[in-house]
């Protein structure tokens, strides 16, 4: 079942990915694990990420778990986003992981034009000989066979789950 809600996680994070990415789209990521409502904080509001539970009481309002290839500032700044979002006063970081995917890309072959120097031209203006001539170039293009190739990259997938909370 895990698995099958990592999956689901995952495909829903490329569809959102497809276009603009904001911290704001990752609330859809947010799942509230209680009924009761709190107001949103701030956009000043100082949110902490604890890599552990604090020693005072508190409660779990909610969790955000998805996976991402924008980094850790965009991971840290959802977190963030969506405790101030949902009330929540701090953040506990449960656990992340990270994996490489090498990705390929075919480059088709093309074709470029070159500008090149071309030939000097004498232009005479008004018809005199030799009295206000100007000299001009006109370029000339060159085609130019650009092969295609195959390009690799490494893309850097990060994946976090983080429990919203109130502290008492």
């Amino acid at each position: 079942m895990k698995r099958i809600y990592a999956n689901l996680l995952f495909l829903c994070l490329l569809a959102g990915i497809s276009g603009c990415v904001s911290v704001s789209s990752t609330s859809q990521f947010y799942f509230p694990v209680t009924t009761d409502v709190y107001p949103p904080k701030t956009k000043k509001a100082v949110i902490p990420i604890l890599g552990k539970a604090p020693d005072r009481p508190y409660k779990v309002i909610g969790r955000l778990s998805f996976r991402s290839d924008l980094g850790w500032k965009f991971m840290r700044e959802s977190m963030i986003y969506n405790a101030r979002a949902n009330g929540a006063d701090a953040v506990i970081l449960k656990n992340t992981d990270s994996k490489e995917r090498v990705n390929y890309t075919q480059v088709p072959p093309r074709m470029d034009w070159v500008p090149v120097p071309g030939p000097v031209v004498a232009v005479n203006s008004g018809g005199k000989k030799c009295n206000n001539t100007s000299y001009v170039s006109y370029p000339s293009y060159i085609p130019v066979f650009q092969p295609g190739y195959v390009r690799r990259w490494v893309q850097t997938i990060i994946g976090i789950d983080a429990e919203m909370i109130v502290l008492k």
